[in-house]
């Protein structure tokens, strides 16, 4: 990797550890833009003022701003959380907390650890109760199809899920289903709080890492959640449980990678023993994370996404065959936004139909995704081919 993406490293491990990593001497604006498209500015902003030197003397003032301003936004954002979770309680809707609001609890400033939006689940059964509430709340309906509302309403965005897995990451397991019991290994907090217990939640954790990094790519800042919920949990986490889970779901390899990810970068020890990975391995993988940005969407073409999914396991680079998938998708694969599909698979047709109407003003995108997929690089897809093998996705 190169300096600044290594130096951007350092410092996230300096804040879980509360230590000074030395100073930088690259270009400050290539690391800032590094750390915006990371979601962690905040961060390294906060390492600034904590270590000043004269290597950041003249990026300081712009830095403090950086900080300040992550934590003044993301403070207001959690307390309009609590009010949203309060009038939840109130209209009997039971709401399930998981990923970055409950995980920010366990960073050292729990403002700094950024979200676009906030997650979480609630009953089927309840999804015109808690849609008429955001509507009462004055919010803006962005996203009206299951498994997933999404509202916004200034600097609050929420993402409301009847499911927290609606696609396969793989076909090694059955993810879907896996992850449709999720109510049933639900804890109980108060009122209509419910959570996952930290097994689940690690478990759920890594698989949405997995999910992000088959459809486009997980940035650092998945893999610090991963570091800041094994030092909170420490050695609480029953290990022989997660090693069940895991195993249903195929997962020993791709979280010896994760897990080797967490130790090289943040220094936190793997709770379990791991088997070595190729140096290189280990290099590609993080270069391919440190250039995508929180989601991987930066600098690539959308074709080389959809081109890497296509038999992944196959040599070849069917762009014909991944130009059709896209066009006419299996019903398997949208019958969770289509759910008129389900045990009905017979109506694909009329849901090709209803998807085509429904997407029409971003016929311009799908155009350029066509073209994006007849000219991406075949090397630069089969070398993303060989990182998801060699990770075990």
């Amino acid at each position: 990797m190169d300096e600044i993406s290594l130096y951007l490293l350092k410092n996230l491990k300096g804040f879980i550890n509360n230590k000074n990593l030395g100073s930088f001497d690259g270009n400050w604006m290539e690391l800032i833009q590094l750390a915006n498209i990371h979601s962690v500015t905040g961060i390294l902003g906060y390492m600034v003022m904590s270590y000043p030197d004269e290597s950041n003397a003249q990026v300081a003032p712009l830095m403090r701003k950086q900080c300040l301003q992550s934590i003044g936004i993301f403070s207001q954002r959690a307390e309009k959380m609590k009010l949203l979770l309060q009038q939840m309680n109130e209209q009997g809707i039971d709401h399930l907390l998981f990923k970055g609001y409950v995980l920010k609890d366990y960073y050292p400033v729990p403002e700094l650890r950024s979200y676009g939006d906030i997650d979480f689940l609630i009953r089927l059964d309840d999804r015109q109760k808690s849609d008429a509430l955001m509507m009462h709340n004055c919010f803006e309906r962005k996203t009206d199809w299951e498994p997933v509302f999404s509202y916004l309403k200034e600097l609050e965005y929420y993402e409301i899920h009847t499911d927290v897995m609606e696609v396969d990451v793989s076909d090694k397991a059955d993810y879907k289903e896996y992850f449709s019991h999720t109510w049933e290994r639900a804890k109980w907090v108060e009122g209509h709080t419910w959570m996952l217990s930290p097994e689940d939640h690690l478990v759920y954790l890594l698989t949405h890492i997995a999910k992000h990094i088959s459809s486009s790519g997980a940035g650092i800042r998945m893999y610090m959640d991963i570091a800041v919920f094994l030092q909170h949990f420490s050695n609480d986490l029953d290990w022989d449980y997660l090693q069940v889970e895991l195993e249903k779901l195929c997962f020993i390899d791709f979280v010896n990678m994760v897990l080797s990810v967490v130790h090289e970068y943040f220094g936190i020890a793997s709770p379990i023993p791991l088997k070595q990975i190729d140096k290189q391995v280990l290099d590609d993988f993080m270069e391919f994370t440190m250039a995508g940005g929180t989601f991987g969407h930066v600098g690539r073409d959308s074709g080389l996404i959809y081109l890497k999914r296509q038999d992944r396991n196959n040599e070849n680079v069917s762009r014909m065959k991944t130009l059709i998938n896209r066009a006419f998708p299996s019903a398997k694969s949208i019958e969770s936004r289509y759910t008129y599909l389900q045990g009905k698979h017979w109506l694909l047709p009329v849901a090709w139909v209803h998807r085509l109407f429904r997407t029409k003003d971003t016929w311009v995108h799908h155009a350029e995704e066509a073209q994006s997929i007849m000219n991406t690089d075949t090397e630069e897809v089969l070398k993303l081919k060989r990182i998801y093998k060699e990770i075990g996705l």
